[in-house]
């Protein structure tokens, strides 16, 4: 199996984040899950870990950091394309 390249930090996220860059097309293995990225991630960013519907909460460090604004399938890259933080939605109001 190769190195590591994706952590979870909560046992209950639904995203991982990439600790290096990563290529479309790679494959991760994270919590006993094989998945194929369907897009490049760069180190820092998100992995969506199972599919997530448009409107789904967006849980990383087990609580809630933003929510989905398209259907995002799993393996592909999570940021402000396809989700709104929650933490810049109280200061926009």
């Amino acid at each position: 199996m190769s190195a590591k390249k994706v952590v979870v930090l909560h046992e209950e996220d639904n995203v991982g984040v990439a600790i290096s860059n990563l290529q479309e097309g790679d494959t991760v293995y994270v919590k006993e899950m094989v998945i194929r990225l369907h897009s490049d991630i760069a180190f820092g960013h998100k992995i969506a870990l199972k599919d997530l519907p448009s409107g789904e909460q967006v849980l990383k460090y087990g609580v809630p950091i933003g929510i989905t604004t398209s259907e995002v399938k799993q393996g592909e890259h999570l940021h402000v394309h396809n989700m709104e933080s929650l933490y810049m939605k109280q200061f926009t109001r």
